[in-house]
């Protein structure tokens, strides 16, 4: 079974691959910026949030959060130029 202190690195070593703070991490898996600190600090957290925390980690879960998005559904950028419409 992992331990506080394992769960601490693996979420470490996935905010640094997917280039996000770890309360950003904290914020769309728990809804709570300061989980990863407060578990630091020696506070424990529910099984259910412990079950989503290793869901993101197992699915890569706020690497599209974190990043850019991707596909034909992404938004256009904030002043970009509208696409030419046909006459």
């Amino acid at each position: 079974m992992n331990t506080t202190s394992d769960l601490l690195v693996r979420i470490a070593d996935h905010c640094t691959r997917v280039g996000i703070a770890e309360t950003t991490f904290g914020r769309l898996v728990a809804n709570d910026g300061k989980i990863v600190s407060r578990l630091r600090a020696g506070k424990t957290i529910t099984l259910k949030t412990l079950y989503r925390i290793e869901t993101a980690l197992a699915e890569g879960l706020a690497a599209s959060e974190g990043g850019e998005a991707s596909g034909d559904d992404a938004s256009p950028s904030p002043g970009a130029a509208p696409e030419s419409e046909a006459a």
